[in-house]
């Protein structure tokens, strides 16, 4: 047991030692085996971190996130993939480190960013009130107003390519949530989330075969966030904000 103690503690002094980026604003930077990147305070709801193994090689890469004095969260990034893969949470204000611990040597370079609202290392598009449709290509935002009354945000991709999206806004609830990751144009999981009767993937809040899906909504006066998830090759993406 003392030497899987002292394997354990070896094997964490990696994470967070080569800092790139100790004041990381949540632009997207690129971080290699040994890299990691703080983030010296997160929002207090819910935010996206997204992450790429932009690796030209068949390969498997990992990810510690650490917040605060709690135990590392591993993600694995696989390579050869065109979308980033995202974890919605939220790390309560505290700081938050990403440390590239993929095989040293090895060849797994991984992208990472991170979206919310207020997040200074993003610019976002506004999204008008009006009904008005936005084009918003992959790994951007688009934050908007909302007014007093039922209001709905739609999601949709004509072309029928996968899209997917995360919104954010409104009241937390038991857990600090207030995110929501949606997808349209779904053809793997088909419908779920409310009103469906099927359960959605782990991390999502509703799915749809259709190319479009629509959330109603009562936040009063309030912001708006969308960001964009999709593939890279995703082209025909667009989010609406109206009043009902």
């Amino acid at each position: 047991m003392k030497t899987a103690s002292r394997s354990r503690r070896a094997a964490f002094q990696v994470i967070g030692q080569n800092s790139v980026k100790q004041a990381w604003d949540g632009s997207l930077i690129t971080l290699n085996p040994g890299d990691s990147a703080n983030m010296p305070k997160t929002l207090n709801g819910s935010m996206v971190f997204a992450y790429m193994n932009i690796s030209n090689m068949n390969s498997v890469g990992q990810l510690a996130l650490i917040s605060g004095n709690s135990a590392p969260t591993f993600l694995t990034a696989l390579a050869l993939l065109n979308q980033p893969s995202i974890l919605v949470n939220n790390w309560r204000g505290q700081n938050l480190n990403a440390t590239n611990v993929s095989v040293p040597g090895s060849n797994n370079p991984i992208e990472i960013a991170a979206y919310g609202p207020g997040i200074p290392g993003q610019s976002c598009i506004a999204l008008p009130s009006d009904g008005a449709p936005v084009v918003l290509a992959p790994m951007l935002c688009a934050q908007g107003n909302a007014s007093p009354g039922y209001m709905q945000v739609v999601l949709q991709d004509t072309a029928g390519q996968l899209a997917i999206f995360v919104l954010i806004g409104g009241p937390m609830d038991g857990t600090g949530n207030n995110g929501y990751v949606i997808s349209v144009n779904d053809a793997v999981n088909g419908n779920t989330g409310p009103g469906t009767g099927k359960t959605p993937p782990p991390g999502y809040y509703a799915t749809t075969a259709g190319f479009v899906y629509t959330y109603s909504f009562n936040w009063g006066v309030s912001e708006v966030y969308v960001a964009n998830m999709s593939a890279t090759t995703s082209s025909a993406a667009q989010v609406a904000l109206r009043q009902l």
